[in-house]
């Protein structure tokens, strides 16, 4: 193998496994901060639930408690929301359908998303009545993060391509000039 092509080789493995670690640290990185709204969302979703349902159970108006639940669930992606009493009974409950994510299972293995669950007190004046509890789906999350992995591979790999070109054509100009540099001496 000519000098020209181990060059190219080694520069081409090099950008390339440089890129790749890159697209794992990026992954992680937006695997990270998803786990982190997700949290945030659960924790909003199961606190406002709390604070809107503790006048609503002082009357003990199951209609109305109905509506509650029907209303958070439409502002976010929950898997499951019920509340539990002091007894650990389930009140009410409202679980939605388990989509499945439209994203390859061989990423859904690498990434491996933690379920997320979040709970807050509900209270009627300084009594403690139950707990809301509020599940998150993770079918948009996983395909939020493939999405943005897909986006961030098709830009790495050009670049790559971009910059194993570049430095082709240099080290080809830088060759054919020390091969001139040998010839005229």
């Amino acid at each position: 193998m000519s000098v020209y092509r181990q060059l190219i080789s080694t520069v081409s493995a090099v950008i390339l496994l440089l890129v790749s670690l890159w697209l794992v640290i990026s992954v992680h990185t937006d695997r990270s901060t998803i786990i982190k709204q997700m949290h945030v969302q659960a924790q909003s979703g199961a606190t406002s639930l709390a604070i809107s349902m503790t006048e609503v159970l002082k009357k003990n108006d199951r209609s109305r408690l109905g509506v509650l639940f029907n209303a958070v669930s439409d502002l976010g992606y929950y898997q499951k929301i019920y509340f539990i009493d002091l007894n650990n009974d389930r009140l009410i409950e409202r679980s939605f359908s388990l989509e499945t994510p439209q994203v390859p299972d061989l990423f859904i293995k690498a990434v491996a998303l933690p379920p997320i669950e979040a709970r807050a007190a509900v209270s009627s004046g300084w009594s403690r009545i139950g707990d809301v509890v509020v599940v998150i789906s993770l079918r948009e999350s996983y395909e939020q993060l493939w999405q943005a992995t897909l986006q961030k591979s098709l830009w790495s790999l050009s670049m790559s391509l971009v910059a194993i070109l570049l430095i082709t054509f240099i080290i080809r100009l830088r060759l054919r000039a020390a091969q001139r540099g040998k010839t005229g001496r």
